[in-house]
């Protein structure tokens, strides 16, 4: 995993933070310049949709420098740098992120669909699995809703892992939706009944709210 993966994992950016912590903004990304190892490298920052992207260039030769990103990669010059990334990263999150419920972005989303509009906040359970969110009626008790993170080759074969929710289709148009690409029967449900709905922005918000 990269450096900046582990060390975002689970948080959220907040754009307005990044004006704040003088990121500038370039169209639809926001960008910062940092000097590091004595001037002798420059550090781009950039933060597109929540991703955020590190480019490192050796100022004295002009070139790209792609090793501080490299998980395998050792040695103690090569050390300083990803000592040096690990450190702004960290600062990047203490002042432009916020720990969120879910680590991916398009299910915080959902998730704030459901408390705006059913007044409904996810159960988190299991202490193994602290991005696992249950949703449940607050009448009946049942459940209409789980988000998960779902490892490589278990929703299908050959299916990459993923954020899912997992919801209770309408017969009527259940075999339909297991057509689509990036929907598949319930993980861990009655198969026959529930689906789960790939997040991640593999459809657009307003389809996973219907």
């Amino acid at each position: 995993m990269k450096i900046e993966e582990e060390l975002l994992f689970g948080y959220q950016v907040k754009e307005d933070l990044l004006l704040n912590f003088c990121f500038k903004k370039e169209k639809d990304k926001f960008i910062k310049t940092y000097e590091i190892m004595n001037g002798d490298f420059e550090l781009i920052i950039s933060i597109k949709k929540g991703k955020l992207v590190p480019k490192m260039i050796d100022k004295n030769y002009g070139d790209e420098y792609s090793l501080f990103t490299n998980e395998y990669a050792t040695g103690e010059f090569v050390g300083k740098l990803k000592d040096e990334y690990r450190n702004i990263i960290l600062e990047i999150r203490n002042k432009c992120y916020r720990k969120s419920l879910f680590p991916d972005a398009q299910a915080e989303r959902v998730a704030k669909y459901i408390k705006d509009n059913y007044d409904d906040e996810p159960e988190l359970p299991w202490k193994k699995y602290p991005y696992f969110g249950i949703f449940r009626n607050k009448i009946n008790k049942k459940r209409y809703g789980c988000i998960m993170n779902v490892e490589d080759n278990k929703l299908a074969p050959k299916a990459k892992g993923r954020t899912v929710i997992n919801l209770k289709a309408d017969k009527s148009i259940f075999d339909a939706l297991l057509c689509e690409e990036n929907i598949f029967p319930g993980w861990h449900m009655n198969k026959k009944a529930w689906i789960s709905v790939s997040l991640s922005d593999y459809f657009p918000d307003e389809y996973v709210f219907l």
